[in-house]
C-alpha cells in the first residue's frame, strides 16, 4: 500500500512540475522539449531555489533571484535565447498556478 501512495505522490509531483514546462515549451514552439528535458529543468529549478534560500534567505527578493537563475537554466537547457528562457519560466509558473486553482476549485487541495 505504501508503494501505491509513493507512486501517486511522484505522479502528482511530475504533473505539477514537468508538465507545465512541457506546456510552456509547446506554447513557445521550442524544439526538443521532451519530458526528460523538462524533468531535468525541474531539478535545476529546485536546485536554484534551494541554493538561493540557503545563501540569501526567503522572501520576494530571493524569489526573483531564483526566477532569474531558473530562466538562465531554461535558456541553456532548451538551447534558446535568454528572453525565451525567462518567458518559459514565467509560463510554467502560470500553468502551475492554474493547475493549483483548478484542483483547489475541485476540492482536492490538501490543507
Amino acid at each position: 500500500m505504501d508503494i501505491i501512495i509513493i507512486l501517486f505522490l511522484f505522479a502528482m509531483l511530475f504533473f505539477f512540475t514537468a508538465i507545465p514546462i512541457k506546456i510552456g515549451a509547446h506554447i513557445l514552439k521550442i524544439e526538443g522539449a521532451t519530458i526528460g528535458v523538462c524533468f531535468i529543468a525541474v531539478v535545476l529549478s529546485i536546485i536554484a531555489s534551494i541554493l538561493v534560500a540557503l545563501f540569501i534567505g526567503e522572501g520576494i527578493f530571493p524569489s526573483v533571484i531564483a526566477f532569474i537563475i531558473t530562466g538562465i537554466f531554461f535558456s541553456w537547457l532548451f538551447k534558446t535565447n535568454t528572453v525565451t528562457g525567462f518567458v518559459l519560466a514565467g509560463i510554467s509558473i502560470g500553468v502551475q498556478l492554474l493547475f493549483t486553482f483548478i484542483i483547489a476549485g475541485l476540492g482536492f487541495a490538501l490543507s
